[in-house]
């Protein structure tokens, strides 16, 4: 049963700009459950202090949601707004176009109402809350941009700009602040790591190791970890951990496969990875556990197919994956149930 809709608004396409259109379906997976013993070393101590009383997830069920998008899109921004809720915006849709649609989601239901189209469409793009209220940062469309929207008034108004316009980047929240890591310039991948004020401006906050594309980001305590991530057409295996506090930045593990375009979700004390490509244009079902304690990688299942690109939202102790490519852009729900 598709999500419930409220009053339609015209949904604006531009030409996408940005790498890595549809591919076919690489090793795929079945399955939902499961841990096992560590598949890989780390190359370096993990940098997350975890309380003994942290929930520590072992297993995942995987199973699809009663609901779909009204659109079939991935590397959209979602922003959580709190109480099971996002807004998800822009993204990449059918025929390569990018589209200025935004949707306020509640997770649980799948109830969805349709908001204002954006200022600008942008696809391959973040989101996050600043000052309170949700942004989307960048992305691309024809070319790459440097626009940040803001919602505010029940409308998207361009509020800022960053330094250089930035395409496949992470935003990563620390209570109200926002950090824009990695991403693509149009030339090369920028590698200073960006905090992001509530009038849209931005003052550097340190520096990635290696600059990346497509990255998977996760939060855990004061620190971000930046996964894999696609450079000059080729999937990366680092794991950089970025202390939000300093601004310092360590590669701490590898992964167990070379992995862009893959989707990262903090739950509890660990870091679930999943899905993306393993190539440009192969993808993956698998799914892994990451200890940010110890630096090293378990297996978590698989998807029931593999996916990339899609959006990541985190409800309790459950995941969301809105939409995404499979290899062609999808309006499917997945959820994953931690325990």
């Amino acid at each position: 049963m598709r999500g419930r809709l409220l009053p339609l608004l015209l949904v604006v396409p531009a030409l996408a700009a940005c790498g890595g259109g549809s591919s076919t379906p690489g090793a795929a997976g079945s399955g939902v459950v499961g841990t096992s013993s560590p598949t890989s070393a780390p190359t370096g101590a993990g940098t997350a202090t975890v309380s003994p009383q942290a929930f520590v997830p072992h297993v995942a069920r995987v199973s699809a949601a009663h609901w779909t998008l009204p659109t079939a899109s991935g590397r959209q921004a979602v922003v959580p707004v709190g109480n099971g809720t996002v807004v998800l915006a822009g993204g990449l849709v059918a025929g390569d176009q990018s589209t200025d649609e935004a949707l306020r989601i509640e997770l649980a239901t799948g109830r969805i109402t349709r908001l204002q189209s954006l200022a600008v469409p942008v696809h391959d793009v973040a989101g996050g809350l600043v000052g309170g209220v949700p942004a989307v940062v960048g992305g691309g469309n024809a070319t790459e941009q440097d626009v940040v929207q803001v919602l505010t008034d029940s409308a998207w108004h361009v509020t800022g700009h960053l330094p250089t316009t930035r395409s496949d980047l992470s935003v990563v929240q620390r209570g109200t602040q926002a950090f824009v890591i990695g991403g693509y310039d149009g030339a090369s991948v920028p590698t200073t790591i960006l905090s992001l004020a509530a009038d849209g401006s931005t003052t550097p906050a340190g520096h990635l190791v290696r600059g990346v594309r497509y990255a998977a980001t996760a939060r855990i305590g004061n620190t971000a970890y930046v996964f894999g991530g696609e450079v000059l057409g080729a999937e990366l295996d680092g794991v950089q951990a970025v202390d939000l506090g300093t601004g310092r930045t360590r590669v701490v593990a590898r992964l167990p496969v070379p992995l862009g375009h893959a989707m990262a979700a903090a739950v509890g004390s660990r870091i679930l990875l999943v899905g993306g490509r393993v190539s440009p244009d192969q993808q993956t079902a698998a799914m892994w556990w990451f200890d940010p304690a110890t630096g090293r990688f378990t297996r978590a299942g698989a998807l029931p197919r593999p996916l990339s690109d899609a959006a990541v939202a985190v409800s309790g102790h459950r995941v969301w994956l809105l939409g995404g490519e499979d290899p062609s852009v999808t309006s499917g729900v997945l959820t994953i149930s931690v325990r």
